[in-house]
């Protein structure tokens, strides 16, 4: 399993790792481009979401670390390889959270529009981002204190981490999963209430809060689910890093998708980044309506751009 065929493994590993750094940063990077061209776009929650960006553009060029050792066919002691994937560990954790409170945000635009509305953009920003850097310098820092000289398959943050901070950075995120799983179902549940209610554009937002809760556990749920299975199963050594490795397909998923989905689901993100490559299009006017003194509902809101 170790010989040939786990060589082969490790190239096709290397291929889609490619494939989804090019469509990941492109993808990424245009909402970022997006968000910071369009005024209109400039909200608590794109600002957010822009951040979340970021944090994947640097999460996918840190996959390409094990990329480049894999092509040469190095393997590297744990100590080695954790400081060339230390960056990419700090961001990973720290995407990890914003990830639940993106979801939290939406349902503070519903529980608590006049809050939302009034409190200040900075300041949610800055609130927002305390606990994901704390636990990311956590994680930052456990990698360096604690380290050995164990060969490991290949070189990522769950494997570049012991096995003790590995273990819970894995508890982390599985714990930040579920509550974001359990906070999609109240959203859900909020939103079919409003739709039994006649409420007009809440039927919509529900059906596209079930497709994210579809995405999502397609994507880091199930990966970081998995990697918390094996642990539990007691699986430890090199079956443990090549199952880890193999479910890697599904964290790089979730790095690459935000774009593309919103792009899909948003009638308003299509429009205005139709307008930044196509000369002439709608990006002069507002199609949206943004320029109105009257500020959209809660409902509204979420529909017009999620």
């Amino acid at each position: 399993m170790y010989g040939t065929l786990a060589r082969i493994n490790q190239l096709v590993i290397v291929s889609y790792k490619i494939v989804y750094l090019f469509f990941g940063v492109f993808g990424n990077a245009s909402l970022i481009y997006l968000i910071a061209r369009r005024k209109k776009l400039q909200t608590k929650s794109s600002i957010l979401q822009a951040i979340q960006c970021l944090c994947h553009i640097i999460c996918l060029i840190g996959t390409q670390v094990d990329t480049v050792l894999t092509i040469l066919d190095i393997k590297l002691p744990r100590n080695q390889c954790y400081t060339k994937v230390s960056i990419y560990t700090f961001f990973e954790t720290v995407q990890a959270m914003i990830m639940l409170f993106l979801v939290v945000d939406i349902l503070v635009i519903v529980k608590f529009p006049r809050f939302y509305h009034t409190f200040s953009t900075e300041w949610y920003i800055i609130l927002a981002l305390i606990l994901p850097v704390i636990f990311g310098i956590i994680f930052f820092i456990w990698g360096f204190i604690e380290t050995d000289d164990e060969i490991v398959i290949f070189c990522n943050p769950p494997l570049g981490l012991n096995i003790t901070a590995s273990t819970w950075f894995f508890r982390y995120i599985l714990f930040l999963n579920l509550l974001t799983l359990i906070v999609f179902l109240i959203l859900i549940r909020i939103f079919y209430a409003k739709d039994q209610a006649k409420r007009g554009d809440s039927w919509k937002v529900m059906k596209r809060l079930q497709i994210s809760v579809v995405i999502f556990v397609c994507s880091w749920f199930i990966a970081q689910s998995a990697n918390s299975v094996f642990i539990a199963l007691g699986i430890t050594g090199e079956t443990f890093n090549f199952l880890v490795a193999n479910v890697s397909f599904f964290v790089l998923l979730s790095f690459s998708q935000s774009f593309y989905v919103i792009i899909w689901k948003s009638k308003e993100y299509r429009q205005h980044f139709k307008s930044l490559w196509c000369f002439g299009s709608t990006g002069s006017r507002d199609v949206t309506g943004a320029h109105s003194s009257i500020k959209p509902g809660p409902i509204a809101m979420i529909s017009r751009t999620f």
